[in-house]
Formats: C-alpha cells, sequence, structure tokens
C-alpha cells in the first residue's frame, strides 16, 4: 500500500523537462488543447482561486505570472479560509442552485467535495498532455506536496543538538509544554498511511496527554505562535516563506516525509471553466513552480531547486496514493477527531 519513493525524486525530471513549457509561453509552445482555451478566457475576464490566503502582493504575482504566461489580462482572485467551512458552503451552495462564486478549490482535502457532487470531471493528461502523475483522481491536478506533517522549530529554543530527528524524538519530555498543533484530524491521517494507524492513534494521546501540546484552530496559528517564541516546536504546517525572510525557525531533518498532494479542482457551477483550465496549466508548468514558490514556498518535490526538491533529499519519501485518500480519510478523519475531543 505504501509507495516509498526515495528514488522517485530523483528519477522524475524537473517541470520544464516534463512539460516542455518555458516560463514564459508563446502561441507555438502550448498545446493545441490550451491554445484554444485563451481566447474564450479573456472574454471570461476573471476567476476566482478559494485555497490560499495571499496578500495583495502575492495576488499581484500570481496575476503577472499568469498573465505572462499566456500573454493575457486577466483578473485572478486569489481568496483562503478554513477548507473545512467553505467545502459545506460551496455543497449547500449547489443545492440549492446558489451560486458559490468560486471557479477553483485549491486544496490537500478534495473528498467532500466530490462526494458532494460539487467538481467538474478533468482529464489534465489527456487533454493537455500532463504526466498522468499529476491527475488527481478523475478531478483534478496535482499542483504541490503539502505539508501537513511538517516540523518546524524555533531556533532560539531548540538547540542544533536537540533538533528532532524522527517523529518519535517529539515524545522526549523536554518538550512537555513546548509543542503546537493544529486542532485538525487531517494530519494524522497521513501519519496513519505511514506509521499504521494504531501507532497514529497512540501518537496523538501521547502528545495530548503526556506532552501536553496545545492544539490551535487554525494551521497558520501554529506557524506564527512558534515563529512567536510562545512554542518551541510546531507540527502540522511549513514556514518556507518566514525561513526565507529570516524568521527563527527551521524544518528539522525528520527522516520521513509523508506528502499529500494539494490538487486544483474545477467548481461544478464555474463561471470561468477556460480560466480555471488555464490556472491548472501554468500553475504545474515551471512558471506556475516558481510563482508558487516564489508566493507561498509551495512546489511538486520534483521542481528541482525548491525549497521542498532540497528537503526530501536523503529522506524517506511517502506519497500518499489519491485513492488511499478518498477511501479511507473519512473513517480516520472520525477516529483521530474523536481522539482530539477526548483530549
Amino acid at each position: 500500500m505504501k509507495q516509498i519513493l526515495t528514488t522517485w525524486v530523483g528519477l522524475l525530471a524537473v517541470a520544464a523537462v516534463l512539460f516542455g513549457v518555458p516560463a514564459t509561453a508563446t502561441g507555438a509552445d502550448l498545446p493545441d488543447a490550451v491554445k484554444k482555451l485563451v481566447k474564450p478566457a479573456q472574454a471570461e475576464g476573471e476567476a476566482t482561486v478559494f485555497g490560499v490566503t495571499m496578500n495583495p502582493r502575492q495576488v499581484a504575482m500570481m496575476n503577472e505570472s499568469f498573465n505572462s504566461f499566456y500573454g493575457t489580462k486577466i483578473k485572478l482572485n486569489q481568496i483562503g479560509g478554513r477548507h473545512t467551512r467553505k467545502r459545506v458552503e460551496v455543497i449547500r451552495a449547489l443545492e440549492k442552485n446558489v451560486p458559490t462564486g468560486l471557479d477553483l478549490f485549491w486544496t490537500t482535502s478534495p473528498r467532500a467535495l466530490i462526494e458532494g457532487n460539487a467538481l467538474i470531471k478533468f482529464d489534465w493528461a489527456g487533454e493537455f498532455g500532463l504526466p498522468a502523475k499529476l491527475m488527481e483522481g478523475e478531478y483534478g491536478v496535482k499542483t504541490s506536496d503539502s505539508y501537513l506533517t511538517m516540523v518546524t522549530i524555533n531556533t532560539n529554543l531548540v538547540k542544533p543538538a536537540d533538533e528532532p530527528k524522527t517523529y518519535d524524538d517529539l515524545l522526549d519530555p523536554k518538550w512537555k509544554g513546548r509543542i503546537a498543533i493544529p486542532r485538525s484530524p487531517s494530519p494524522w491521517n497521513y501519519f496513519a498511511f505511514a506509521f499504521g494507524e494504531e501507532k497514529a492513534k497512540k501518537f496523538l494521546e501521547t502528545l495530548l496527554r503526556k506532552q501536553e501540546v496545545k492544539t490551535l484552530a487554525r494551521y497558520p496559528d501554529v506557524r506564527s505562535r512558534v515563529i512567536g517564541g510562545e512554542f518551541a516546536i510546531g507540527f502540522g504546517t511549513d514556514a518556507w516563506a518566514e525561513i526565507a525572510k529570516g524568521a527563527p525557525v527551521k524544518h528539522p531533518d525528520i527522516d520521513t516525509v509523508i506528502l499529500a498532494a494539494r490538487g486544483a479542482y474545477i467548481i461544478k457551477d464555474t463561471k470561468a471553466p477556460n480560466i480555471a483550465k488555464l490556472w491548472g496549466y501554468w500553475v504545474v508548468s515551471p512558471a506556475g513552480q516558481k510563482t508558487i514558490h516564489d508566493v507561498r514556498g509551495y512546489s511538486l518535490v520534483t521542481s528541482k531547486g525548491t525549497y521542498m526538491y532540497n528537503y526530501v533529499q536523503g529522506k524517506k519519501v511517502l506519497d500518499i496514493p489519491f485513492d488511499w485518500r478518498m477511501k479511507n480519510e473519512a473513517r480516520l478523519t472520525k477516529v483521530f477527531r474523536a481522539v482530539l475531543r477526548e483530549k
């Protein structure tokens, strides 16, 4: 069941080789199926992508890169928030024939949207010639590898000699009361894939009861409070952008990397389907990968020179299959949510 991909990273080429698309595309560079979308996309004019909260500068970077790639003048609205809440809103809106206002959902957890009949099936590989490895079921395209099991440390509070090297190191008594985690079952679903459900459950119970971890409502809260020095260690979020800015944090060399894809999915009532499809093609191109890396530290681990590409070298890498996630997430979510509530 587990796909140990230590050699996979070295075998796959960088996105430029995979797609043969330069940083700035021209009409001749694009597949015919992509080229034919550009004119109708310009007529649509605007699209909204829900997934990641960005400041105005970051939104401008996304818009500039996308439009430079296609030679267009299209407005991208990049908005974010709690995915669990937004998924419910989207499904209910569609059930009541109320416009969702969204065109793309950029997420690691599409299961509820799929089950709620909220997405459009699209063959990204077949239509655009993208690698089949990037397909997320019948709906999405894999845009980056997520960080829901990443460990972050405050370098002012954790000495180099004390940096955790394995997840089990987080159970050392010296970290009691000094760890923050998100109040979400999702990271533990992925932890269960890597280490088994029983170990994942016992591990979380130990963190909660013996290590007295602090559970926080949002993933960004974990990151910000580790950066601020309130906690020495955070679990469940990345800090690449903050590291690049010189914040006193780093990702220690945990020996196992558990990857779950972040993908782009087209919402069923999209008013800009052509822009949505162009966004998906752009984001996995070298230009798109560079942009989401510069904006938020996101990338596929196969995109050379990125933070995640460098981080996974020499580590055991487990890439969670889409089918496994769809089959197990609902049940495991109930299991780990119950553990979190029993604290």
